[in-house]
């Protein structure tokens, strides 16, 4: 599937959910490795594992009475909300954040524009959308789909119960740091730039071949990716469901 949109020039994204009860800070780790060698996906999302209030997980917690986070406005994905059975909260969050940087490396981005570029899709705005998602996590520590280049701040926005910052520690503070997180941008992007430019110059740009850019047969589980034990529980379904279409057929 995210081949025959690679062939219709089309940049793919794609949300990874952390905190599965299986998961731990390795496990993690592995599967994005596997992912970046394996998989042609360009942009990857992280959240957490997250029981919205209202949804049935919610109530199924609430009804067993796990402790779950009171503070509504950390239930937007990008948040430990609940205990996890495998890793601590702190673990929990050290795995979400080192999933970030172990995707979005520069070695990584720059296979990401190269198999963009082989494509024939939109490079430049490969790019522009590695910067901004790269730059959010490491300059504005927010989650991109909440983030842009420009952090607009204002004194009276506070939450009840906190004071108001005086002007004269405000706004030179804010000042400042908004100079200094527009130079990090401006430093990020041309790096990235420079890459993509080194790219675009390639004649043989549009020959760029590896693993995740091949085609799989559907004999082919030799690859990692299939390698986990809910990956091969799903390969023993799909081949039972093809068994029992080919003997109703038969």
């Amino acid at each position: 599937m995210l081949l025959a949109w690679k062939s219709a020039r089309v940049i793919t994204y794609a949300g990874y959910i952390l905190g599965f009860p299986n998961d731990t800070e390795a496990s993690i780790l592995r599967d994005i490795d596997v992912i970046k060698r394996e998989l042609p996906v360009d942009l990857l999302e992280f959240f957490y594992l997250t029981p919205l209030p209202g949804s049935e997980d919610h109530l199924k917690l609430f009804r067993v009475s796990t402790p779950l986070d009171p503070d509504l406005n950390k239930y937007d994905l990008n948040h430990v909300c609940m205990p996890h059975p495998r890793m601590t909260k702190e673990e929990w969050e050290r795995a979400y954040k080192l999933a970030w940087q172990r995707y979005y490396t520069f070695e990584h981005m720059e296979t990401v524009l190269r198999r963009v570029a082989s494509a024939g899709a939109n490079a430049s705005n490969a790019l522009f959308l590695m910067t901004w998602f790269k730059g959010s996590i490491d300059f504005e520590n927010i989650h991109p789909l909440e983030g842009g280049f420009l952090r607009l701040k204002y004194r009276h926005d506070r939450r009840p119960g906190k004071p108001v910052a005086p002007m004269w520690g405000f706004y030179p503070r804010y000042y400042f740091e908004m100079a200094i997180k527009l130079a990090r941008w401006c430093a990020l992007y041309l790096r990235l730039r420079r890459i993509y430019l080194r790219i675009r110059c390639d004649p043989r740009r549009t020959e760029y071949m590896d693993l995740a850019m091949t085609s799989i047969t559907d004999d082919e589980v030799t690859r990692e990716i299939f390698q986990t034990k809910a990956a091969q529980a799903y390969l023993g379904q799909q081949r039972r469901l093809a068994d029992a279409r080919q003997g109703a057929v038969a």
